[in-house]
């Protein structure tokens, strides 16, 4: 399989998890949370006002969503997501910054534990912790789709080796 195949499949494979988690986000775990959005996508984080007013906006269902396919879908979705931006930064020819897109996913995985034991203890002391992780994963993403954005400028320009 060539390089440029692998990545196609890679991100073939990582839009159609992002597509069956967003469709059963907007399609049922929205309604059955009262309208809100989940907390891992408050862009500008929260408090534990802010979750405590989400947690009991949820119905039984909305929490079996979260907590089954929903998380198990935003567990596999971040390493997908960071393997095909550092693989296509590595195939750019700048290796050295294809570690960029693995701490997005770790930090977002660190926030998915965090945001699953919220929700199962039911403790929101944890909510800043959590909104802390969320920002800084946002944040993240988009240091590394910037680095992603200037390497594909910078091959452009330069091709794959100074």
């Amino acid at each position: 399989m060539t390089y440029g195949r692998y990545i196609r499949i890679l991100a073939a494979l990582t839009g159609a998890v992002y597509v069956a988690m967003l469709g059963i986000g907007i399609l049922w775990l929205v309604p059955a949370s009262g309208g809100f959005l989940p907390p891992d996508t408050w862009i500008t984080g929260y408090d534990p006002a802010r979750m405590t007013g989400w947690m009991m906006a949820l119905e039984q269902r909305a929490l079996t969503l979260y907590l089954g396919p929903i998380h198990w879908l935003d567990t596999v979705f971040p390493p997908l997501l960071g393997l095909l931006l550092a693989s296509v930064i590595l195939r750019l020819g700048r290796g050295w910054l294809a570690m960029v897109p693995f701490l997005y996913t770790a930090t977002d995985l660190w926030e998915n534990a965090v945001l699953r034991d919220i929700l199962r203890s039911g403790d929101v002391s944890l909510a800043d912790h959590a909104s802390a992780l969320t920002q800084g994963k946002y944040a993240l993403l988009a240091l590394a789709l910037a680095l992603l954005w200037m390497v594909w400028r910078d091959h452009r320009r330069n091709g794959p080796l100074y």
